[in-house]
């Protein structure tokens, strides 16, 4: 087994050796908070009045002979001083037969054996023994960086996205510090199974969500990161009802809050949580900025019936301490790769409790300031006022570096990755930039390559992230959020720009966005007739020639605001109603659309409905193709035949996940006879099928009762091919939490006191 000590800071690495030590020699281990130690690092007594000293170095990086020569000039005097009965010495650098002589040689005669000298190998034989795995689990960072469980997480995910975002989230865990928030995140987890995690933005919501999902991947769940279209989600549900899963969803709602709640799929997830509540065997975690919750509660009901705001499974991430503020800074400076001077800036006069307790301390302000990538060329003695400046005013930490340290050409593949909803693959960004170059004038300034390649790489790792999806396939995504706020902000005025770039990104997800950020007035709405019709002058004519109908409905599923536009729309929509074969799969819309301009619009047949609605999963677009088919009385049997099927199969899901609520308990004989010592359980098969076609009956209340009539639609073909039998084996079956609350350890536990913030920076 191999552990990667390397993501341990200093103080980390202390810990781990004390339990090290404390297990290994039976005996109890002091250790000290941080600060001046004097040599010590670790304290223990042989008999009354013997004294142990434990010392850690870890020198990860140092030459072995530099090594020696810190131990002969500087740590042999403190041993001498300390005039310990016992030395024991502990280093993360790899020790072989040889150099362990020479060290014992050097602390002669504070060290007796090889035995006390603790080198790499060392350390991992020790901690990857059985017994010991108690010691990994509780250093949170070392677990997670172990061999075994870096081999669980990647095994665990489901599909190639969710294999990135588990890289992505190991690689980001060494500056992770687990606080309150981790733990009471733990048990709602194991309480409730679902967990909604809310905060102001750059907070730590999805820091502490990508926390908690490793731990339940560590677990053994398999793990599936949603992106945006819960269906996928609830297919695997079905799919793997027994096996353990974590699903995961970052930004839940986001900018595409409107089009969730006006297509109704707040409903989805509504359902899909609270299926989640009722199974043990699968776990889900969200994140939400806590105006987009507050803005979408304000405006679902269903969100409102669920009661999220007052809901057991909600966590709203509050300020955090002062301590944890320390231990945050501290993690950042301690693994950045900041020029010594800069950190001296950091500690002069203390200055880190200023920045510790500003008003607009938060995570992602902290990342910012305290790397080198975003520093440039500033000099040591501007980088306070940076600093200072970057809490203050959170908005120019990009201002200055977008406007100021980028060219036109970098900042063409920002606004192509923003407006494409913060992400786009490697071979649209490259499409979409060449378009870009020609229709947008573009200030070139030097003689520089400007291809691609030459530009992408300029701008990964300081605007962008470029991740590896699928073999040989690349995706892009903002460096940090806050840079899609920052760009929307700082141009949403600017039209031309804002057109242009849909123009070159020539897709459904952009329009898409656009769609979401007129709605959420991050655009100002006074210019949304002339970005649409700038964009129908664009697109319409060559999406209709090339039967692209997903992309005209993506258009056209905006408020109608003048005739022109309409006009438009209504040829649209007898283009594709007289259109032999159209398909598509954004049926919501167009029902939507075709309700609109219902009067404008001679059906000779509904063919055109035929491939849009072949995959239709949800209730709400059912209940809306219903209507559609009443209002206009289809009698297409093809139609007819498909939504029959849709129906039964969309019932089927409900009963097979008991979101139905059927209470199977009260069908079930309560009082036990015992032989040989097995229960025997007295089951009312025919009680549980009647309270099912009762609570179907129920359900389909809601739906056109002339349509369902016209299909014949039964409940009964539903309820005889259910296995109530293992339904019931099911209910009965028990799940024993596998989580030990207290198995996560951190700094050294204390109030948050001047003293102890001094002693994390005591250097």
């Amino acid at each position: 087994m191999e552990y990667d000590f390397s993501k341990l800071n200093d103080r980390e690495f202390e810990i781990l050796a004390a339990s090290v030590i404390e297990k290994e020699l039976k005996n109890k281990v002091e250790i000290f908070k941080s600060g001046r130690d004097g040599g010590v690092d670790g304290r223990f007594w042989i008999g009354e009045k013997n004294e142990g000293i434990i010392q850690c170095k870890r020198y990860l990086e140092t030459p072995y002979p530099q090594l020696i020569s810190k131990l002969k000039t500087e740590e042999f005097d403190k041993v001498k001083k300390l005039n310990p009965s016992k030395y024991i010495f502990v280093t993360s650098k790899k020790l072989s037969r040889n150099n362990k002589q020479e060290i014992k040689e050097i602390f002669k005669p504070y060290i007796n054996s090889e035995r006390d000298i603790w080198g790499l190998e060392d350390l991992n034989t020790f901690l990857s023994k059985k017994e010991n795995q108690d010691i990994v689990e509780r250093n949170y960072k070392l677990w997670i960086t172990s061999t075994s469980v870096l081999d669980i997480l990647y095994n665990n995910a489901i599909k190639g996205r969710s294999q990135f975002t588990i890289r992505e989230i190991e690689e980001k865990a060494y500056r992770y510090v687990v606080t309150d928030n981790h733990h009471k995140g733990l048990r709602i987890l194991e309480e409730n199974n679902v967990i909604i995690l809310t905060g102001e933005p750059g907070i730590g919501k999805t820091t502490l969500a990508d926390n908690l999902a490793i731990h339940y991947i560590a677990k053994g769940y398999e793990f599936c990161d949603i992106e945006e279209n819960i269906n996928e989600a609830e297919s695997l549900f079905r799919e793997n009802e027994q096996k353990k899963i974590l699903f995961y969803c970052d930004d839940f709602l986001g900018s595409n809050m409107y089009d969730a709640i006006n297509n109704k799929k707040d409903s989805h997830i509504v359902k899909f949580i609270s299926r989640i509540k009722k199974d043990k065997s699968k776990k889900f975690i969200l994140t939400s900025r806590t105006n987009i919750l507050n803005k979408a509660y304000s405006l679902s009901h269903i969100f409102q019936n669920l009661k999220i705001r007052d809901n057991e499974f909600l966590l709203t991430i509050k300020n955090l301490t002062n301590l944890d503020k320390a231990k945050i800074l501290y993690n950042h400076i301690y693994h950045s790769n900041l020029p010594e001077q800069f950190i001296d800036i950091i500690y002069e006069d203390k200055r880190y409790k200023e920045i510790i307790k500003h008003q607009n301390f938060n995570p992602r302000i902290i990342e910012f300031i305290t790397d080198s990538s975003f520093i440039g060329n500033l000099k040591p003695e501007n980088y306070w006022a940076y600093i200072i400046k970057s809490l203050d005013q959170p908005e120019v930490i990009w201002a200055d570096y977008f406007q100021n340290q980028t060219d036109d050409c970098v900042r063409a593949l920002t606004y192509l990755t923003v407006f494409n909803n913060g992400k786009i693959t490697e071979d649209n960004l490259r499409n979409s930039y060449t378009t870009f170059l020609k229709i947008h004038t573009v200030n070139m300034g030097d003689t520089s390559d400007k291809s691609f390649e030459a530009i992408r790489k300029l701008a990964t790792k300081s605007l962008l992230n470029r991740n590896l999806i699928g073999e040989n396939k690349y995706e892009y995504v903002l460096f940090n959020p806050s840079i899609a706020d920052f760009v929307l902000n700082e141009y949403s005025n600017e039209i031309a720009l804002i057109c242009n770039i849909l123009k070159s990104l020539d897709n459904e997800v952009s329009i898409d966005y656009l769609h979401a950020l007129l709605k959420s007035n991050k655009i100002n709405n006074s210019y949304t007739g002339r970005i649409l019709e700038d964009l129908f002058d664009y697109f319409f004519e060559n999406k209709l020639e090339s039967e692209d109908w997903d992309f005209l409905i993506a258009l056209c599923y905006f408020d109608f605001l003048n005739a022109t536009i309409n006009k438009r729309i209504a040829l649209f929509l007898n283009t594709l109603i007289n259109a032999n074969n159209p398909s598509g799969n954004r049926l919501w819309e167009l029902l939507i659309i075709l309700s609109e301009f219902e009067r404008k619009i001679e059906f000779k047949n509904f063919k055109f409905l035929y491939n849009f609605i072949m995959d239709v999963e949800d209730e709400d677009t059912l209940k809306k193709l219903f209507d559609f088919i009443d209002v206009h009385n289809i009698d297409d049997e093809t139609i007819l035949i498909q939504i029959d099927i849709l129906l039964e199969k969309y019932l089927r899901s409900f009963v097979d996940s008991n979101d139905l609520d059927v209470d199977y308990a009260k069908h079930i004989n309560q009082t036990y006879s015992y032989y040989e010592g097995h229960p025997e359980i007295d089951v009312d098969i025919h009680g549980i099928e009647d309270e099912i076609r009762e609570n179907l009956d129920s359900f389909l209340d809601g739906f056109n009762v002339s349509v369902l009539e016209k299909i014949s639609f039964s409940t009964s073909s539903i309820v005889s091919g259910i296995d109530v039998d293992s339904k019931v084996t099911r209910y009965l079956e028990s799940y024993e939490p596998d989580y030990d609350r207290d198995s996560y350890g951190g700094y050294y536990s204390g109030r948050s006191g001047e003293d102890d913030i001094d002693a994390i920076f005591e250097r």
